[in-house]
């Protein structure tokens, strides 16, 4: 009885050739596969479909590399196609190491210091004070020469943001240089680049300025404008990236120290302050100089005002005494006598009323001499008001 149901033909085998039991195992576990494969190609697909997908995030920018090379999307159609994908947008790519997707810091600012290299070197101890050194060692220690032949030790710092990505990113940055527990001993890329420049410019420029001048981080052109160190760095070191083309922005250049050797450190400071007392005294001097041209230019507006008050004043009485005389001499050459006695009337009225005392003396018919005098003075008259009897 086995051996008959060996011998049946398999519901899956139409020849009718007999199949053994692990031949139908082999071919059931072949199907499973084969159905396993189809779902892990759907799978892939479908992982190859949205792990491409990616957004760039605010503040940065990204470029797309296939095969390493740089690719172009058109993002906005009125700009046309271009390197850089800027956030805000939704991008595909293939897998690495199909494509490659590196973003970088846009709006971000970075700041780069010049470090030690016009400073003295000195080991840092912590918990210690920086100590002084009273020689400097050429070859050991950084410094600078002034316009005058000084050394002056100084540190600075620029503030720049990435303007042009594909410049700034393609021909100059090392994707190192900024890396965490990065061992190059050997630094480059594009901010070594700006440090350089940097020290360019510092150098170039501290090479045109006295050391007093630095020290007091100003000077005053021969016709009265004032440079600031500061600015004249920035203005040069800007120049410098334009001629690199390095495709950053300069934000600000700032000081972080500038002094001179320590062994001559007394001396500048003396120097320096004599120039503060100079200045001072100087500009002491200028305010009290336009305070006084202040009240000589009132006190001559002044005296020229009254003078034209005055002036006018005189030609109005010449022209009041000059009508009051044409006026008399009208009324003179109509009447003389009339007219002299009411001149003399009037002269004697005006000479009676600045006498406080007056006698009057008068001769009688009989051609005796009368004598009045006046022993107390005439009552003024009370024009106040008088209250209502009761």
């Amino acid at each position: 009885m086995a051996e008959e149901k060996n011998l049946n033909p398999a519901p899956d085998n139409p020849s009718g050739q007999p199949v053994d039991a692990g031949m139908q195992s082999l071919v059931r576990m072949l199907q499973i596969l084969f159905w396993g494969l189809r779902i892990l190609i759907i799978l892939v697909f479908a992982y190859l479909l949205f792990s491409g997908m990616f957004r760039v995030d605010e503040g940065k920018v990204a470029m797309l590399f296939r095969f390493g090379a740089l690719q172009s999307r058109q993002i906005d159609p009125d700009t046309g196609p271009t390197s850089i994908l800027v956030s805000g947008h939704w991008y595909w790519a293939w897998p690495y190491p199909i494509d490659r997707v590196k973003e970088m810091a846009a709006d971000t600012s970075i700041s780069v210091n010049t470090g030690n290299h016009f400073r003295p070197w000195v080991k840092a101890v912590p918990g210690q004070e920086e100590q002084e050194l009273e020689v400097l060692r050429p070859g050991v220690d950084g410094y600078t020469i002034t316009g005058d032949t000084n050394i002056m030790h100084a540190q600075w710092e620029v503030t720049y943001r990435v303007a042009d990505a594909s410049a700034y990113y393609l021909k100059f940055y090392d994707d190192h240089e900024r890396s965490a527990g990065s061992k190059n001993t050997h630094k480059r890329g594009a901010e070594q680049i700006i440090n350089c420049l940097l020290s360019e410019a510092v150098i170039l420029e501290f090479a045109t300025w006295k050391g007093e001048e630095l020290w007091s981080t100003t000077r005053v052109l021969p016709d009265g404008t004032v440079e600031n160190i500061k600015d004249r760095v920035q203005e040069r070191l800007t120049q410098l990236l334009k001629e690199v083309g390095l495709g950053v922005q300069v934000q600000s250049v700032n000081i972080i120290a500038i002094s001179p050797p320590d062994a001559t450190r007394a001396s500048f400071e003396s120097v320096n302050a004599s120039q503060e007392d100079g200045q001072k005294e100087i500009l002491n001097a200028k305010t009290y100089r336009d305070k006084v041209i202040l009240q000589a230019e009132g006190r001559k507006y002044q005296i020229i005002n009254e003078a034209k008050s005055y002036q006018t004043r005189v030609v109005e009485t010449v022209k009041a005494d000059s009508s009051y005389f044409e006026t008399v001499l009208a009324e003179y050459n109509r009447n003389p006598d009339t007219m002299l006695t009411a001149l003399y009337t009037d002269a004697l009225r005006e000479v009676l009323g600045k006498v406080p005392n007056k006698y009057i003396v008068h001769r009688l018919p009989d051609g005796k001499q009368e004598l009045r005098l006046q022993l107390s003075p005439v009552p003024e008259k009370d024009n106040r008001p008088q209250e209502p009897k009761p």
